[in-house]
């Protein structure tokens, strides 16, 4: 049996056009049958007479010298392991490895396909959009950072206080309203704002 090293170096020696195999189907059945009993020789005739139909015949598939290579070492493997499945009956010798042939060469087709499938749908899951900042968006940025900034200070504050805050400037309540809602007198509502207010600006200096 041919090495694949040396396989390789008949393979790329060969660029048929449309090479024409003379057809002798009962001889052609005996050597593909003698392959399939592991005759070394019979691959080696069988290789020179069908090697040029099988690279025009995954060429065509394929375009693509390289490619066409791969697969031609692929369906020598193929016929040299599968050769005693072949039955007479179903099918000249030269039909049966052209249609392996060219299966092979669209199983490659389909393949690259779907990688490149798989690549786009990859890249349009982490497909990030890169923003351009003018002026107004960097303010913006700003904003929320510094809205996060107080929001932690405020989580620093005492319940009591961070209730008080967060009546009077998330919700907009006045100190009046603030005092009634939580059935406090005016004066403790507004001690504890004043307070709350202190604490937050020292908490967000420290931040700064």
């Amino acid at each position: 049996m041919l090495t694949p090293a040396r396989r390789n170096r008949a393979v790329r020696t060969v660029a048929p056009a449309a090479p024409v195999v003379a057809e002798d189907v009962s001889y052609d059945i005996d050597l593909l049958q003698r392959v399939g009993r592991r005759d070394v020789a019979a691959f080696q005739e069988f290789y020179r007479k069908f090697n040029g139909l099988l690279y025009s015949t995954i060429h065509r598939v394929l375009n693509d010298h390289q490619d066409t290579e791969d697969i031609m070492q692929e369906v020598l493997m193929q016929i040299w392991q599968k050769a005693h499945l072949y039955e007479p009956g179903k099918g000249k010798p030269l039909t049966w490895v052209t249609t392996l042939a060219r299966n092979r060469a669209i199983d490659r087709i389909r393949a690259k396909q779907r990688r490149s499938k798989l690549n786009d749908d990859f890249e349009q899951e982490h497909k990030t959009v890169q923003p351009e900042f003018d002026e107004d968006t960097s303010d913006l940025v700003t904003s929320h950072e510094n809205d996060r900034m107080v929001q932690s200070a405020v989580m620093e504050l005492t319940p009591e206080q961070r209730e008080a805050i967060q009546l009077a400037y998330f919700s907009g309540l006045t100190q009046s309203e603030i005092a009634e809602k939580l059935n406090e007198p005016l004066g403790t509502v507004k001690a504890r704002i004043r307070r709350g207010v202190q604490r937050l600006e020292s908490s967000v200096r420290r931040r700064m």
